[in-house]
């Protein structure tokens, strides 16, 4: 089906990722074409127009362009909400970047005006189809570590610069890079998060966080650990996963393996031990098991897996034309919202968050 998709913020995203898609992914959709860019720098204005697109200083303007049905959203994070409902309200689908908004109060009037103008509403989660997290995904949907108990996620990097040095423009690691940490952990685990505790560090910068450690519970007891530098990280595993059959780590971003530990009960037998009560020494009975611990490369079913953001991009398009329904759910963007939100407060406070 024919789109034609608008920016609003011709970027590093804009300008670079959603821009090559619309203009290079015949695979994506076979008529879609980047025509038209709102920026209020000249720089950026000067190259969509290399690009041959009209590009506009005024939103009015833009958002009146002829065939445009599509507008990304990739301005700074705290006009995500604004920009979205303008474009909502003027006709269009929206494909809005992370993180989606401020406050819990801005994205639930996103989806509600998303609803009342009969338009789509889609957050840009792309990293759910990064390789290292999809190692983590499989295993965990193949049953291969048992029950989940403890997850940790580390990444160092990110872009530290311009206005992600601003507070009021929703700057810091945590808005950057940890909410696709927590994201991909919210999808992978699908549960209410019932507390969260964090510690955030402004170590180089005066305004925002720079290093941020977040820990959030799922109901079922589920422990998340999520650490993320913007300058320094001792080595550390890019996943950890433990469950109660064995263990999973994959040791860097977009790796497409990971090292599997799993237990393996070989036998059983019936041990007697001495026990105590106040009243003196008693025996009493257990089962030990003789556990054979093995290590493979994971997956070893002969899986692989591409890296293809442009998938979530195909889901977002393949939604609007009514033969698919979005992968990122509304529900699961505002989980994890609320965890960075109450991320914050931790820090803050030193206090454990209850949400």
């Amino acid at each position: 089906m024919k789109h034609r998709i608008g920016f609003i913020g011709y970027g590093n995203m804009g300008g670079g990722y959603h821009w090559e898609v619309a203009h290079d992914r015949d695979d994506v959709c076979d008529d879609l074409q980047p025509v038209a860019v709102f920026d209020f720098r000249e720089s950026q204005r000067k190259l969509a127009e290399e690009r041959g697109m009209k590009a506009y200083d005024n939103f009015e303007d833009f958002i009146k362009h002829d065939d445009m049905d599509i507008v990304v959203v990739a301005c700074g994070n705290n006009f995500h909400c604004e920009m979205t409902c303008r474009a909502l309200e003027a006709g269009k689908h929206v494909i809005c970047e992370k993180p989606v908004a401020m406050t819990l109060e801005e994205f639930d009037l996103m989806v509600e005006t998303a609803k009342r103008c009969g338009k789509h509403f889609f957050v840009h989660q792309n990293r759910r189809m990064d390789t290292d997290f999809l190692v983590v995904k499989k295993a965990y949907e193949d049953g291969r570590l048992g029950k989940i108990s403890d997850i940790e996620s580390n990444f160092k990097g990110g872009y530290m610069g311009g206005w992600r040095l601003l507070e009021d423009h929703g700057g810091g690691i945590l808005y950057d890079w940890g909410v696709h940490l927590i994201d991909q952990i919210v999808y992978l685990i699908d549960r209410p998060v019932v507390d969260v505790r964090a510690y955030l560090r402004s170590e180089t910068v005066s305004q925002v966080d720079d290093r941020s450690i977040v820990e959030f519970t799922f109901d079922n007891g589920v422990h998340a650990r999520v650490v993320v530098s913007g300058h320094f990280l001792v080595d550390a595993p890019r996943f950890a996963v433990y469950g109660d059959k064995g263990a999973l780590w994959v040791d860097g971003i977009y790796k497409g393996k990971g090292m599997l530990r799993e237990s393996i009960i070989e036998g059983e037998k019936t041990k007697t031990v001495t026990a105590y009560s106040s009243e003196g020494a008693y025996e009493r009975e257990i089962v030990e098991y003789d556990l054979g611990l093995r290590r493979v490369e994971f997956p070893d079913d002969g899986t692989t897996f591409d890296q293809d953001w442009a998938v979530l991009y195909k889901n977002m398009l393949d939604t609007i034309d009514g033969n698919d329904e979005m992968i990122v759910k509304y529900d699961q963007v505002r989980t994890v919202l609320s965890i960075i939100l109450a991320a914050f407060e931790s820090s803050k406070t030193g206090k454990t968050i209850t949400l």
